[in-house]
């Protein structure tokens, strides 16, 4: 990655762009670059990884999923990769991944789960549950979230440059 995808990519966070009618132009404005270039710098970053996808995010309990809580699992060491891939292919899995134990927390599979209700809360655990058999699980609901948002990155405004 260069400067130059650096400063694509503070432009195409700005989500305010996705509302006009061709936001690719909309980001070669901003930037002073041509739409080309803005198309062929994104393909490229899409292409190597970078950019996993550019699509709408949603509020989950905007969208209807006003239920979540982090599941954890005590999967056996030789399982975990495993058990943790069939995990996130669950469709109320929004986050699965593997943690380092530590003593008094013998847990190693995180998964964050989101649902309309408390039963399907529970019946989506419970089906993870299945996955991790015969382990040990918990479902840690929230008590008072603080913070949900997508990260931000390369910070600078589109007016400084980039070091």
């Amino acid at each position: 990655m260069d400067k130059r995808d650096i400063e694509l990519i503070r432009a195409l966070q700005k989500g305010e762009i996705f509302l006009t009618e061709r936001p690719f132009h909309e980001a070669a404005r901003l930037l002073g670059w041509t739409v080309d270039e803005v198309l062929e710098r994104t393909r490229r970053l899409k292409e190597t990884g970078v950019i996993r996808r550019i699509s709408a995010l949603l509020a989950p309990g905007s969208a209807g999923s006003t239920r979540g809580t982090l599941a954890v699992f005590d999967v056996s060491d030789y399982r975990a990769e495993e058990t943790g891939s069939l995990m996130s292919e669950h469709p109320r899995v929004t986050h699965c991944y593997i943690r380092q134990r530590f003593e008094g927390f013998p847990f190693n599979i995180y998964a964050t789960v989101c649902a309309e209700t408390d039963e399907g809360l529970a019946r989506s655990v419970e089906e993870l549950a299945c996955v991790a058999a015969p382990s040990p699980y918990r479902a840690l609901r929230t008590v008072l979230e603080f913070k949900r948002s997508s990260p931000v990155y390369y910070t600078l405004s589109l007016d400084a440059p980039a070091s």
